[in-house]
């Protein structure tokens, strides 16, 4: 979808090498049992996602997502998974990765590389969610410079935090504008006026 959008094509951009660990586009089939396996331990809930039907709109959808990788050699590591959510907006759907592996910055240094093709390509943000209960990934993702900007339910999982990181200024300008500009006085302040 991001080249379709955006004309990125992950497989020329790709892969990066972070130490000891590749990450390679792939699809959605590739990653499947990682995710059938890491995630019920990882989120602490059922399978969800991967019990509902495969529906032929869920089998295109996940096609036509971008895949990242994560290898140790030929080992799946870890795996993020993303859409463009519309014109100018990259949302991470999916970050997961073994525990002996969260706490090498592969996030971090994996969000920093996508920087610079999405900022090429005019993407004014990525958007990711998480439970606020999943310390660790609020601390990993304030840490990178990415903001609390709604909450969000859902029937799938619980309250969410929604954190953005702005590749466009604008965008961050007028979201800190339409955020933090607001009127101080009290409601008893204005009924006298």
């Amino acid at each position: 979808m991001s080249e379709r959008l955006w004309g990125i094509d992950w497989t020329s951009v790709l892969p990066w090498q972070f130490d000891d660990v590749r990450v390679e586009y792939g699809r959605l089939a590739d990653v499947l049992p990682f995710m059938a396996e890491l995630f019920p331990k990882t989120f602490n809930v059922g399978k969800q996602w991967l019990q509902e039907e495969m529906t032929e709109a869920k089998r295109r959808f996940g096609e036509e997502m971008d895949v990242f990788v994560f290898r140790d050699g030929e080992k799946i590591v870890g795996v993020v998974t993303g859409n463009p959510s519309d014109w100018s907006t990259y949302y991470w759907r999916t970050v997961a990765f073994l525990p002996e592996y969260r706490q090498r910055n592969l996030l971090t240094l994996f969000t920093e590389r996508c920087c610079a093709p999405f900022r090429a390509a005019g993407v004014s943000r990525m958007e990711v969610d998480t439970s606020p209960a999943n310390r660790a990934t609020v601390r990993a993702f304030s840490g990178q410079g990415l903001i609390v900007t709604a909450t969000i339910s859902t029937e799938r999982w619980g309250q969410l935090l929604r954190f953005t990181k702005f590749l466009d200024e604008d965008a961050e300008r007028t979201f800190s504008t339409q955020f933090f500009d607001i009127d101080t006085t009290t409601n008893a302040e204005r009924r006298q006026r």
